[in-house]
């Protein structure tokens, strides 16, 4: 006859019942993770290369919608930023814009980006409203709008007849200030190549005195 257990033992055996059972699923669990680590199951999904869209194609940067039309160089025009900036000529985007916002927005400066062969600063020097050459203009929300990018050239050899440039597109996230929410930057949206269109920025030419 075998002799009865002690509660004692039978306390043991329940927790070792308990426990082992437990421990067998979290060592098959992590087996399995690792396994599917091994085989690349759990990587990251990889980002996708940012599309190429056609000139005037209007493009979704997170605070407004914009769409580069053209480009030009030329030097009669906002002539006494030229003089500020110590610059020879602009280097001239011209863009329509959308806001996207639910409140009036003053255009992004990070928006487009230019070829680094260009040595010429990242955000343009100023944006000017088509309409009445208005310097940085509010944008109402819906209400499109066209504006010239500005940005300063000194003495380089002429880009040629195309320019490729970079929609630079911004999310919304928390300040670290306040309790307010700021655009940053969040990468490139899109890749176009626009032409070369000498009439660009023709609605700014100063009048000669």
């Amino acid at each position: 006859m075998i002799p009865a257990m002690s509660s004692s033992a039978r306390t043991v055996a329940a927790a070792l019942a308990g426990t082992w059972p437990r421990r067998a699923a979290w060592l098959i669990l992590a087996a399995a993770v690792l396994v599917t680590t091994l085989t690349g199951g759990l990587a990251a999904a990889p980002v996708p290369e940012p599309e190429r869209v056609e000139a005037g194609a209007a493009v979704d940067i997170g605070p407004v919608r914009l769409a580069a039309r053209s480009w030009t160089i030329r030097d009669d025009i906002a002539t006494n930023g030229l003089e500020y900036a110590e610059a020879d000529a602009w280097l001239v985007v011209e863009a329509d814009v959308t806001a996207l916002t639910d409140a009036t927005l003053t255009f992004p400066q990070r928006s487009l980006g230019l070829p680094p062969d260009l040595r010429v600063e990242g955000e343009p020097d100023r944006v000017l409203l088509l309409a009445d050459a208005t310097l940085s203009p509010g944008l109402q929300p819906g209400l499109p709008a066209r504006v010239a990018l500005l940005w300063p050239l000194g003495d380089l050899p002429d880009p040629g007849d195309d320019l490729d440039v970079s929609y630079l597109r911004s999310r919304l996230s928390d300040s670290t200030i306040d309790a307010g929410r700021v655009w940053r930057p969040d990468g490139v949206a899109a890749h176009t190549t626009l032409p070369r269109d000498d009439a660009t920025g023709d609605a700014l030419v100063e009048e000669e005195s």
